[in-house]
């Protein structure tokens, strides 16, 4: 009986079955349409990270940093060049997803001209000699993920490993986790409403330090890991006793001129 009733079915041109689906899909069928449509695409996503480089003559190492930043739909990079002498331009300009802007020299009014013109929900002030992969990407959207994060760094790794060099960035990430107090070096993060909160990074050094105090009236800082790699070279150039000593005077100091004096009270951007 079965051949006789395929048999039919081969002459009315139909298989079995056919207008039975033809029919669940004219009542509305559940089965989904195809996901990718030829000649549509799908709509970009949010941009969730604006990563700022401030640079004032670092052709030799803004390649490197540049290279290392990893590619996502949600990551925007602006390079923020001061009036460079060098080739720094001109190596910015060969990384295709990087967009160059020129101001005035001052790194943190370079940085606030990179700020406005950010599109990202959090801004990653990034230096040039400090590297950024796919692991601190991924650290960055996990903080991002939760709703009360708002400020942040990462720890610190000083390049290259030297014993020297290692007890230093074991102090500076001690300082940080303690005092809530990591710099600029650290990759300072903050999300978009506060940092206009604050209006913003001043002209004066320390910049980096002065908004960070800043931004603990309203956040708690959170420090991420895995930690930053940035270029240990203004120790090794400059002598590690000097340099280590000349940071903490500059940091003392400016906490006295905060507590006794009125100049760090209004702002000046």
């Amino acid at each position: 009986m079965f051949p006789v009733i395929i048999q039919a079915f081969r002459a009315s041109g139909r298989l079995p079955g056919e207008g039975v689906c033809s029919l669940r899909f004219a009542m509305g069928s559940r089965k989904s349409l195809p996901q990718e449509v030829p000649g549509i695409t799908a709509p970009p996503r949010p941009l969730v990270f604006s990563i700022i480089l401030p640079v004032y003559n670092e052709a030799g190492v803004l390649g490197q940093t540049l290279a290392g930043l990893p590619e996502a739909g949600d990551v925007e990079i602006i390079v923020v060049d001061g009036g460079s002498a060098d080739r720094t331009r001109e190596v910015a300009a060969g990384f295709p997803r990087a967009r160059l802007l020129t101001g005035a020299r001052g790194r943190g009014s370079q940085m606030n001209l990179g700020a406005r013109a950010a599109r990202g929900r959090f801004l990653v002030f990034l230096h040039a000699d400090t590297l950024l992969g796919p692991e601190h990407l991924a650290a960055l959207h996990r903080a991002a993920a939760d709703p009360a994060f708002a400020a942040g760094a990462f720890e610190l790794k000083l390049t290259p490993p030297l014993p020297a060099l290692d007890f230093i960035a074991w102090g500076a990430n001690r300082r940080s986790r303690l005092l809530g107090l990591p710099y600029g070096d650290q990759v300072l993060i903050l999300r978009r409403d506060l940092f206009a909160k604050l209006g913003g990074f001043r002209r004066e050094r320390p910049e980096d330090l002065d908004l960070v105090i800043r931004a603990r009236r309203y956040a708690r800082l959170r420090i991420l890991t895995p930690p930053a790699a940035s270029s240990g070279r203004k120790w090794l150039e400059q002598g590690y006793f000097r340099t280590t000593m000349r940071n903490w005077l500059f940091f003392t100091r400016h906490l006295a001129e905060r507590l006794f004096t009125r100049r760090w009270v209004k702002d000046r951007l």
